[in-house]
């Protein structure tokens, strides 16, 4: 162990000043360093010098109540700033660190002396360090103050407590009201006029939690003829604490306006195309529905071959008008999966049955998946009817000779249709092109086949609203395999239904309802030669009255006419007959929401015009068959 008299060696060379003081201040110890800066010799007693002698009038001050008054109170003093002052009259800035200890004699100081230039350079600038961040903050200030005043949309600024500070002039433009109004009121109070769908309190908190918040579409402003989006922001301060909020708003009136506008057109041109397909519909069912019962008759060949030009070219007029208008109806958005009980075979046949006149005299066979067991499920029959019409129609366009079929299987809660043809196939890597609206495998002037373009788009997005999807195969000179998975629910398999299902009706009480005396006619002509005893009604108020006086085993009903509507016809009916006849609509108003509309009236099959002879001799078989099999259900 070093002695004492080492230690003061070791401590008299040690790089900081060190002393020794008694209780009234006089020196007893220092070292080099402290002698030094006191200009006294390191080691030595200094009798009658103080510590406070050598330090400039402000400093004493500081040592006789500071440095007494800490260590009386705890006994240690850490970083006292004071000023020595030296021989040549400079003052030196030190930090004095104090610490009483006891010594032999009695309670001695310990002194820890340093020079502080730098700490004492950065609390002489501490003052204009405050300065400059005071006038930061105030340009800041200014800054806010000038963004909010000139924003170019609607804005108010509140503090944490939502009342407002600030407001721009767009806001006073367009609420016209002066930013007085505003200012130092808080912007949620109840007399505050606002959007009532909004639920205000629940933003405002979120927002002051730190969440930004924006409308999720346009709100009616509830104080002026305008259409806006908002957005409410927190705003913080220099230590990153929420200050208040920005209350935004957007003007997206001009915006609603167009969008309306365009909702207009959109509904114009379904309007529109609503009444072409009805105008059309409706004369093409007086042309082409005689050529059915001129088929039964023995004709010439040329009369014969010109008879089927003319069903076939009306067929394929038919199916392109209703394309136009179920595709206008799936791009407008009009399109919502309506599921209802369906007989898959049933759909099959409506689907082939459909489609045979558009072979025409080529040597093409159409064919259905093989009898037996019917499949029953929960399914959107109507739009799978109009993809699969589409598919084998598509089959057919493109087939010289060969066969084009259609086969459906029931797997993984979901119907599989496969169409497959032998024509003239694609390349299958131009399949999603195929699907596009307007795309058509060849547009040069020397094309063979004519189209829309819009087949295959209109079965694509029909399948996907269904929740279903196409996939194909093809290869370019053998032909193509179209296949329909779409989601149905199985209700019943059941048993191998018999020929009788399609059996035409015989000895039959049929009511006939519809203006157009060509239609009529045709109606009473395909159904009378059946053996059927057909009425004839020329509106839906003859009809309700007939069907008071006369009971009828099936009604087939028509939609436009004057007088009474078929939709109010049928539901006058239902609601007058506690066992009312099954209804079927034969109409030119078959879009999809007129289609369920008919639905709900009552209609328990939807025929479009013109309706062949044999579809609506299958339809119904197929109604009378099903209201047979309810009826011994219920029995």
């Amino acid at each position: 162990m070093q002695s004492p008299s080492v230690l003061l060696d070791l401590l008299s060379q040690a790089p900081g000043g060190l002393g020794l003081v008694d209780p009234h201040g006089r020196l007893l110890w220092l070292n080099d360093y402290l002698a030094d800066l006191l200009d006294l010799h390191a080691g030595d007693q200094a009798e009658d010098r103080r510590l406070v002698d050598h330090l400039t009038p402000a400093s004493r001050i500081m040592v006789q109540t500071r440095l007494r008054q800490e260590l009386a109170m705890g006994g240690r003093l850490e970083e006292l700033a004071l000023d020595v002052l030296a021989s040549n009259g400079d003052r030196i800035p030190v930090m004095v660190s104090a610490a009483q200890t006891q010594g032999t004699e009695g309670p001695l100081i310990q002194l820890c002396v340093s020079r502080a230039p730098v700490r004492r350079a950065y609390e002489a600038a501490a003052p204009l360090a405050e300065k400059r961040a005071e006038a930061e903050r105030r340009s800041a200030r200014d800054v806010i103050s000038a963004f909010v005043r000139h924003c170019p949309v609607p804005l108010i600024m509140t503090d944490a407590d939502l009342v407002a500070t600030g407001v721009s002039q767009a806001w006073e433009k367009t609420y016209g009201r002066p930013a007085q109004d505003m200012v130092g009121q808080r912007v949620d109070s109840p007399a505050r006029a606002r959007p009532a769908q909004i639920d205000w309190p629940e933003v405002y908190a979120r927002a002051l939690a730190g969440e930004a918040m924006s409308s999720e579409g346009p709100v009616r402003s509830a104080l002026v003829d305008m259409w806006f989006e908002w957005a409410v922001i927190p705003w913080r301060d220099a230590e990153g604490a929420i200050g208040g909020l920005l209350l935004m708003n957007f003007d997206v009136s001009a915006l609603v306006r167009a969008r309306d506008a365009a909702a207009a057109a959109d509904a114009a041109k379904s309007r529109f195309l609503a009444n072409l397909s009805h105008e059309l519909r409706t004369p093409l069912n007086s042309v082409l529905a005689p050529l059915e019962l001129l088929r039964g008759h023995a004709l010439p060949e040329a009369a014969y071959k010109a008879l089927e030009t003319v069903a076939q070219a009306g067929a394929e007029v038919t199916r392109r008008i209703t394309t136009l208008l179920d595709f206008s109806q799936l791009e407008g958005g009009g399109f919502t999966p309506q599921s209802s009980p369906l007989s898959v075979r049933t759909l099959c046949d409506e689907v082939l049955t459909e489609c045979a006149d558009l072979i025409g005299d080529r040597p093409i066979v159409l064919s259905g998946p093989d009898t037996g067991a019917d499949v029953q499920v929960s399914a959107d029959g109507d739009a799978l009817k109009r993809i699969l019409i589409q598919l084998v129609a598509n089959g057919v366009k493109f087939t010289e000779t060969g066969a084009v079929s259609l086969d459906v299987q029931y797997e993984d809660d979901a119907l599989v249709f496969t169409v497959a043809d032998t024509g003239c196939g694609f390349d299958i890597d131009s399949f999603d092109a195929l699907v596009r609206p307007f795309h058509q495998r060849d547009v040069t002037a020397t094309r063979k086949h004519g189209g829309m373009g819009l087949g295959l788009a209109l079965a694509d997005g029909l399948a996907r609203a269904v929740g279903g999807e196409l996939t194909a195969q093809s290869t370019i000179g053998v032909g193509s395999r179209v296949t329909l998975r779409a989601p149905a629910v199985l209700l019943s398999t059941p048993e191998t239904r018999s020929a009788a299902t399609d059996a035409e009706p015989a000895a039959l009480r049929i009511l006939a309802v519809d203006d157009n005396p060509a239609n009529l006619a045709v109606l009473n002509a395909v159904l009378a030669a059946t053996g059927a005893e057909v009425t004839c009604a020329e509106n839906g108020l003859e009809a309700v009255e007939l069907s008071r006086s006369m009971d009828f085993d099936l009604v087939l009903m028509d939609v436009q006419m004057p007088v009474m509507d078929g939709l109010t016809a049928m539901r006058t009916i239902r609601a007058e007959h506690p066992c009312p006849p099954p209804m079927i609509v034969v109409s030119a108003n078959v879009s999809r929401p007129e289609v369920a509309e008919a639905r709900a009236a009552g209609a328990v099959e939807v025929l479009g015009k013109p309706v062949g002879a044999a579809v609506l001799l299958q339809t119904v078989g197929a109604v009378l068959q099903a209201a047979a099999e309810q009826a011994s259900k219920a029995a």
